[in-house]
């Protein structure tokens, strides 16, 4: 890649990142809060999944989506540092969170949207549970099968199965479903995403395939001794496609949000 190439996409990869710019300003905790208007999709799914409120768990999601985005432009923009490994992982944050909105507020049926935010909460009950057994606290005013078996009780009120309402969830369920609702499909979501989380985890398959290699001369027989370097171009493609995820999250919660018209 020339230098003049370089230069091309990293201004069009800052484009992309600066799309974030509107949804900053949504999440500012000086500016108005913004709430689903009454008659929306999302003010009745509220009062479905009281007080697992649904909007909340997505306006959640989109802001931990945002602010890892946010990070990830300050540290290539504004310092003007490109890390070999790091942006990975910010990367993979922002397109896990961005997903789990999407994966919420996705579903055209209610009752498969409450289900998901019951399999959600118990996600969270269930992550809690395990740093409090960690760290041999107390249980708080409510136990952990407490809370589990509140959401159980929301999902017979709605007319949801129990069971499939606390089943097991995992991240990589979120994105792929997420993906399916994309364009072109799961695909390149769930690769960025595992791309990103192998990076993470220092695998060595992800560092070969993501960064730019350079072999240097004099490495023993059927070794190689590589030269390994930030590759930009792959950084777009994930950015890309975080930035993207996460628009998708914002524009479905403005369309579950807003009046119902009869």
């Amino acid at each position: 890649m020339t230098e003049e190439e370089e230069r091309q996409l990293f201004a069009e990869m800052f484009r992309h990142l600066d799309r974030i710019e509107p949804w900053l300003k949504r999440m500012d905790p000086a500016g108005p809060h913004e709430r689903p208007q009454e008659r929306s999709t999302l003010s009745r799914d509220n009062k479905e999944t009281h007080p697992y409120q649904l909007s909340q768990a997505a306006w959640h999601a989109l802001s931990h989506a945002v602010d890892h985005l946010h990070c990830l432009r300050t540290v290539l923009k504004d310092a003007h540092v490109m890390h070999m490994y790091a942006p990975y992982s910010l990367a993979r944050a922002a397109l896990e969170n961005a997903s789990a909105a999407v994966w919420l507020l996705a579903p055209d049926d209610r009752a498969e949207r409450v289900r998901r935010r019951l399999r959600f909460a118990a996600l969270d009950i269930k992550g809690g549970e395990a740093v409090r057994e960690l760290l041999g606290a107390p249980e708080g005013r409510k136990s952990a099968e407490a809370r589990i078996e509140q959401l159980r009780e929301i999902a017979r009120r709605r007319g949801v199965d129990p069971k499939t309402a606390v089943r097991r969830l995992t991240y990589g369920e979120i994105v792929e479903a997420a993906g399916d609702t994309m364009p072109g499909g799961r695909v390149p979501f769930v690769l960025t995403w595992k791309m990103c989380s192998a990076i993470a985890h220092g695998d060595f398959w992800a560092t070969i395939n993501v960064a730019s290699q350079e072999e240097i001369p004099g490495a023993p027989s059927g070794l190689a001794h590589l030269k390994i370097t930030a590759d930009p171009k792959t950084l777009f493609f994930t950015v890309f496609f975080a930035v993207s995820m996460t628009a998708a999250g914002w524009r479905l919660y403005d369309d579950r949000s807003r009046r119902i018209r009869t």
